[in-house]
């Protein structure tokens, strides 16, 4: 009996982790991010530095949501669909009187592409800010 009860309960804990892992959600590609933390005002000046960013990526084929990264936010501009392949990633904040504007350009195996937008920040201070891109997949 004690033999019976070894195996039905061998059986149940293989079952039930075998469960476990086909039960599992595939995990997806994060986002990647090509962004930092720098001091700036609230009423930029057109006399003020541009400040750019840049990076290579290697990133898979497939469909991606590009956009602007914004203190804890992500601003989806638009969709993207890339060939697999390692890119030159820029992302540039220019001050324009009252306002910045935001360039985004990734240059590699498909078309260089671009993304821009104004955006303005609410007080003087340090903000996050860059461009992220998020697989579909």
């Amino acid at each position: 009996m004690l033999k019976r009860l070894r195996s039905f309960l061998a059986v149940v804990v293989t079952a039930s982790a075998a469960l476990l892992v086909l039960g599992s959600p595939a995990q997806a590609a994060q986002t990647a991010y090509l962004d930092r933390i720098q001091w700036l005002s609230a009423s930029p000046k057109d006399s003020m530095d541009k400040s750019c960013q840049t990076k290579s990526i290697t990133l898979a084929s497939g469909r991606y949501a590009w956009g602007y990264a914004k203190g804890s936010e992500n601003i989806w501009l638009r969709d993207i669909t890339l060939d697999a392949g390692t890119y030159t990633w820029q992302a540039c904040l220019d001050p324009r009187n009252g306002i910045y504007y935001f360039t985004s350009v990734l240059d590699g195996p498909s078309d260089p592409a671009t993304i821009n937008t104004f955006t303005s920040f609410e007080a003087d201070g340090y903000w996050r800010w860059g461009s992220y891109l998020d697989p579909y997949f």
